[in-house]
Order: structure tokens, then sequence, then C-alpha cells
């Protein structure tokens, strides 16, 4: 009994060894991605020269590039971000449509004035009123703009009504789709998302943290599950997109996005993240807000990837839990505990520090180790919220989700 008291006290320190092993994995992926000096506006991680500006006479031959940005509501900085197309650098023949789901939302003064912008800017744009159908209204924007879209297009590019594409180089996220792009032309590429915007409540330094201060920041993960496909911004061939049954298959989904990799890939396609990030300058949210957020992310994951549910306690808000099984494992074994906690605090401040710079925030120990823990609370809360139920509040509506997945209304 003795011997297998002691080799229980040992598990914190064997959990701590494997995230830090993950973690220190992460990091090693992520640092091949970022060179000195890259900023979250959509500097190039991995030295890629830029292409050339949005607004320029494309080359013969371009890619054709159909830009969509769905809408939903007023929102800071809206008109900023919707004209941000302008300052990107993208060298393909570029078409842009905001789309707005009907004329009384609150999106679309801040819409009228960003096309009229991009067309002066050299941009062909206009506002679409979609009349989305479907419960997931930002596939059923897309998709409705797609179905009408009268030119040919050879990629439709997504970008949430927050990301910030001013200085971003799409060529980068554009570029792998390209007939002849090597080693192969991917099927979809996305850029991992970072919050730019100073913090205007504790919901965005919350959010903030998640994004910029964890395991689950995006561009660490990218490294670990490139073929996660985010849906903040990013690229599809439309030939491929079609073969998955167009955005109209999806809008019965809350994950779009994870929806449309895993038939891209069940498809025999390939989906990888571009060597930039996605800036957003989303800002102004309680701390409720994020946490819904994030339980209706992990609803996903428990709905679409099952499999990957698990890593939630196991890596991205292990520190706390790893630190209280060391606590109770003291009296028993006091220095396998002691190095247990001291592991597991020091690789999650590690990956505090450096999703921070991957984010642009440059954070001190202090600052990333305050990052760990706002960060670890958001993603334990949010997890067990979405353990506790299949219903969600999204945008104005109440549904539930199923086993696959399917967002149905709730009470339906």
């Amino acid at each position: 009994m003795s011997a297998l008291l002691d080799a229980a006290a040992c598990l914190p320190l064997a959990w701590a060894f494997a995230v830090a092993s993950v973690s220190a994995e992460a990091i090693r992926r992520a640092s091949r991605r970022l060179s000195p000096g890259a900023r979250p506006s959509g500097a190039p991680l991995d030295g890629a020269s830029p292409g050339a500006p949005a607004g320029e006479a494309p080359a013969p031959g371009a890619l054709r590039v159909l830009v969509v940005r769905p809408l939903a509501g007023h929102e800071p900085h809206l008109e900023r971000t919707l004209g941000s197309l302008a300052g990107a650098r993208l060298s393909a023949a570029v078409r842009c449509v905001l789309a707005v789901a009907d004329a009384g939302d609150g999106a679309l003064p801040a819409a009228s004035a960003a096309a009229a912008a991009l067309c002066a800017a050299g941009i062909p744009a206009e506002v679409a009123l979609t009349a989305p159908a479907g419960p997931n209204r930002k596939a059923g924007q897309i998709a409705a703009v797609v179905a009408r879209e009268p030119a040919p297009f050879d990629v439709v590019l997504v970008a949430d009504s927050d990301v910030d594409l001013d200085g971003v180089d799409l060529d980068a996220l554009v570029g792998p789709l390209r007939d002849g792009a090597r080693p192969a032309p991917l099927d979809a590429v996305w850029a991992p998302p970072v919050e730019v915007a100073p913090a205007r409540s504790l919901g965005d330094r919350a959010s903030a943290a998640v994004l910029g201060g964890s395991l689950h920041a995006f561009p660490l993960l990218a490294g670990l599950d490139p073929r996660g496909l985010v849906g903040k911004l990013f690229a599809v061939r439309a030939a491929s997109l079609a073969g998955a049954g167009g955005f109209a298959a999806l809008t019965a989904y809350l994950g779009e996005d994870m929806e449309l990799s895993r038939r891209l890939l069940a498809r025999r396609g390939a989906v990888g993240a571009a060597p930039i990030v996605a800036p957003s300058l989303a800002s102004g949210r309680p701390l409720r807000y994020v946490i819904a957020r994030y339980a209706r992310w992990i609803t996903v994951i428990r709905a679409q990837r099952p499999a990957l549910l698990a890593s939630y306690p196991a890596l991205f808000f292990a520190t706390p839990l790893i630190v209280a099984l060391a606590a109770l494992a003291a009296p028993i074994a006091p220095a396998p505990a002691a190095a247990a906690a001291a592991l597991a605090v020091a690789s999650r401040v590690a990956v505090a520090a450096l999703a921070s710079r991957m984010a642009g925030r440059r954070a001190g120990l202090l600052a990333a180790a305050a990052d760990a823990c706002l960060a670890d609370f958001v993603l334990g809360a949010a997890f067990f919220r979405a353990l506790s139920t299949r219903t969600i509040l999204w945008r104005t509506s109440r549904f539930t989700i199923d086993r696959r997945g399917v967002l149905r209304e709730a009470g339906a």
C-alpha cells in the first residue's frame, strides 16, 4: 500500500512533465514561425515578402479573390476595420462584399461608408443585404454572397468584422491556394487570431489573456493542429468549397469553420495555417460574455471533435489542477510534489510570455503570470459551463447543439 501511495503521489510530476513537454513543442514550432520584430498588425511571421497593396492593378493571370465580411450590428472600430482592406497586401484581382442581414442592421451605416472608401481606393466593393437562412447567420451570410456573386472567382476570403487588415500580407493567406504552390496547393488556409485593441473591460483583459497568454493562443495551436481552421480570417479555394457543399451546407452548425475543415479533409483535401496573424480590435466586452464565448467554442469541440475535449483540463488549464494535486501529494512525497508545482508554474509562465510576444503585447514575467491565472480561470469556467449544458445564447437567439454540432432553436 505504501508503494502504491508513493506512486500516486508522483502523478502530479508526471502530469507536469507531460504538459511541459507539449508546451515546449508548441513553443519550438511557434518560434520557427515567428520572425524577429513580427507585429500583430499583420507582418508575416516567417519573413515572407509582402505582396502589392490590394488597390493596385493585379498582374495578368492573378488570382480572383472574393472578400466577404459578414456583419451583425454596430461594433467599435467597425468603419475602420471594414475599410482596412485598402491597406492590406494582396497581389490579386479583389472584389469585396460587406454582408449585412437587412436594412435595419446597425452595421449598415459603417458598411456603406467603408464600401465607398474602398471603391475610392480602387477596390470594387459593395454592401449586400443577405437575409441569411439557417441558425448560423455568419455561414448564411457568406452562402448568400457566394451564391449571388456575378463575377467569377478562384478564392473566397472571409474576414470577421473586427479584423483589422491594414498591413496584413494576405498573399501569405491566398498564396498556398494557387495552382502550382509548393510543396502542394492547399484547399484552405487560416490565420491565427490575436487581440490588439487596448483593454476597456475585465472581459477584454481576460480574452486577450486567453488568446495571448495561454496554450490556447492560436499562434501556438497553429503549430500543433494546423488543420483546425479558425474562421476569424481564412481563405478557401472556390472549387474545394463547392466540392464540400458550400457554406449553405454549414448553416446548421455552430462551428462552421471546423465543419468546413472536416469536410475538406474527408475529401482528401489539405488545410494549413498561414505565417501571419489576424489582428482583432474587439473590445468593450463583459467577463460573462467572454466566458460564454469560449464555452461556445468548447461546446463545438464537445460536439464536433469530442476526442479533444479532455485536452482542456489536461493541457489548457492544467496548471492550477497540477498545483492542487501536488499540494495533496506533498505530505506523502514532498520532493516530487514541489518539483511538479515548480515545473507546472514555470512552463505555464513561459507559454504566457511567448504567447504574449506573438500577440504583440510583450508582457513581463509578472504580467505573463497574471495572464496565466486569468486565462486558466476563463478556460476552466468555460469548460465546466460547456459540460453542464448544450444550450447556448448566440447573438440574440437561444440554441441547443446536438452531438453532431447541429444547431436547433431551443425548445423546438
